[in-house]
C-alpha cells in the first residue's frame, strides 16, 4: 500500500554515524641481499575518515537522509619499506538547514547548523597505528612490535529540523495559508478545503521590487486550539515558527477573525512566550467572501490588538502588494533568527581504579592503560619495556602502591596478567 504523501516530510530522526578505524602500523624489516640483518621499515597505519554534517540549502527535508546508518572509509594499514597507509576518506552528510543536532545517548546538543555550509564532525576518525621503524631507540634497533590502529568514534545522534524562514503564516486550518503562500510565491502547496490540508512546512520566497529584495514565507500547518498541550498536530509543528524572524497572523475573514486571533495569541503564549514579542502583523484573509462593510469593522476591531491589519484575498489578489510592502518593512526591524549555541562536551573520566578481587589478585581498571595495552601487536613480551615506562607516566605504578600490591602479587590489566615487580626505590 502506498504511504501518503505527507509521512515522507521528516522533522525529526535518529540516525548512527561511526568515523573510520585507524590502520594499523607494521612490523616490517629489510631484506636487502647486502644486508642480511636489515633494521625495521615498517610504516605507520593512516588515519581513520571523520563524519561530518553540512548544512545544505539544497536539502529541504530530513527524509532526505536516507539512511539510518553512516560509517566513513577506515585508515590503510601501512607496510613495509616505510610506507604508511593512506588516511581514510571523510563523510560528509548533507541536512536541511535549520537542523539541530543531539547527543541520543546523552541528550547534549552538539550543533545548531543555520546557514549554508555550516559544517560540524559528529564522529572522529581513530588514529592509525605506528610501525616498528616508529619505535626504535638507541637501545631497541629492531623492534618487533607495532601498534593497532584505534577505533574511530561510534554515536547515536537525533536530528531535529526547525525550518528556517524570515515570516511564518500562523492560522487555524482553512485560512487559506496556503493559497496565500501560493498567491505571494513561487511555492506550490497542496490546496482543498478541509482541515489538515498541510501537514508539512512550506517554504516559498517573495520578491521585491528591487533587484535582491526577498524574503522566505513559511507555511507553519497544524495549529488548532489546544496544540500547546499536544492537541492535533500543533506539538509537533509550533516550533518551527520558533525560527521565523515574523509572524503573520492568517485570519478567515468569514470566521469571526477577532475570537480567531484571540485563540492564536495564547496557543503560542502557551508554547513560548518569546514568540508574541517578535515583529508580527495580520493579514484578514478571503476578503472576497464579506461585503466591505464587515471587512472595515473587522480590520478596525483587529487593529485594537496592536498589529498592522492588511485585508486581502489570496484568491483575487486584493491587498497582495500592500501585504508584501508590510511584510518587507516589518522585517527591516526584526532581529535575526535565535541560534542555540552548542556546549562542548565533557572530557570522558579518566584516572585509574585498583581494586583486590581476591587475595593477592588485583584488578586495574582504566581506559587509558587497556587502550594503551590493547594497541600493541606482534612481540608483546619485546614491548614490554616500552609499555613499563608508559604506563608508569599514566600513574600505574603509583596507583598499585597505593592500593597495597605487593611483590609477588598478580595484576590483571587489559586481559593480561602479570607479576607485580615494583620499581627500586
Amino acid at each position: 500500500m502506498r504511504r501518503p504523501f505527507y509521512q515522507m516530510f521528516r522533522d525529526q530522526i535518529e540516525i548512527e554515524v561511526e568515523a573510520g578505524k585507524g590502520g594499523d602500523g607494521a612490523v616490517s624489516f629489510r631484506r636487502e641481499k647486502y644486508l642480511p640483518k636489515g633494521g625495521p621499515d615498517g610504516g605507520d597505519g593512516g588515519r581513520g575518515g571523520d563524519v561530518y554534517l553540512r548544512a545544505s540549502k539544497d536539502v529541504d527535508s530530513l527524509a532526505k537522509v536516507s539512511r539510518r546508518r553512516y560509517k566513513a572509509e577506515s585508515g590503510a594499514h601501512g607496510q613495509g619499506g616505510g610506507r604508511h597507509g593512506r588516511g581514510g576518506e571523510d563523510l560528509v552528510v548533507e541536512v536541511p538547514l535549520g537542523t539541530r543536532v543531539y547527543d541520543a545517548e546523552t541528550g547534549a546538543l552538539l550543533a545548531d547548523l543555520t546557514e549554508h555550509g555550516e559544517t560540524v564532525r559528529v564522529a572522529r576518525g581513530g588514529e592509525g597505528g605506528r610501525g616498528n621503524l616508529a619505535f626504535v631507540t638507541p637501545v631497541r634497533q629492531a623492534p618487533r612490535f607495532a601498534e593497532a590502529g584505534l577505533p574511530g568514534e561510534k554515536r547515536r545522534l537525533r536530528l531535529e529540523l526547525l525550518s528556517l524562514a524570515d515570516v511564518g503564516l500562523v492560522g487555524f486550518p482553512n485560512a487559506g495559508k496556503s493559497s496565500l503562500l501560493r498567491a505571494l510565491t513561487r511555492a506550490e502547496p497542496k490546496v482543498a478545503s478541509y482541515p489538515f490540508t498541510t501537514l508539512e512546512p512550506h517554504l516559498g520566497v517573495v520578491e521585491g521590487s528591487e533587484p535582491g529584495d526577498r524574503f522566505t514565507l513559511a507555511d507553519i500547518p497544524g495549529i488548532i486550539e489546544g496544540a500547546s498541550e499536544g492537541k492535533g498536530l500543533g506539538l509537533d509543528f509550533l516550533r518551527h515558527i520558533a525560527r521565523t524572524r515574523a509572524l503573520l497572523f492568517v485570519l478567515d475573514a468569514s470566521e469571526d477573525p477577532e475570537a480567531a486571533l484571540k485563540a492564536l495569541k495564547a496557543e503560542l503564549l502557551a508554547y513560548d512566550p518569546e514568540l508574541l514579542r517578535r515583529p508580527a502583523a495580520v493579514a484578514l484573509n478571503k476578503l472576497d467572501l464579506i461585503d466591505e462593510e464587515l471587512a472595515a469593522l473587522w480590520t478596525d476591531a483587529l487593529a485594537k490588538e496592536g498589529l498592522p491589519v492588511v485585508a486581502v484575498s489570496a484568491r483575487t489578489g486584493t491587498g497582495l502588494e500592500d501585504l508584501k510592502k508590510l511584510l518587507f518593512d516589518l522585517l527591516a526591524k526584526a532581529p535575526k533568527p535565535r541560534k542555540v549555541e552548542a556546549k562542548p562536551p565533557e572530557p570522558p573520566p579518566s584516572g585509574i581504579e585498583v581494586r583486590e578481587v581476591e587475595e593477592g589478585v588485583f584488578e586495574v581498571t582504566s581506559p587509558e592503560v587497556e587502550a594503551l595495552v590493547g594497541r600493541i601487536k606482534g612481540d608483546l613480551f619485546e614491548a614490554a619495556p616500552y609499555l613499563h615506562e608508559r604506563l608508569k607516566r599514566l600513574g600505574l605504578e603509583a596507583a598499585l602502591k597505593t592500593a597495597g600490591v605487593r611483590a609477588g602479587d598478580t595484576v590483571r590489566v587489559a586481559g593480561l596478567e602479570f607479576e607485580y615487580v615494583p620499581d627500586p626505590d
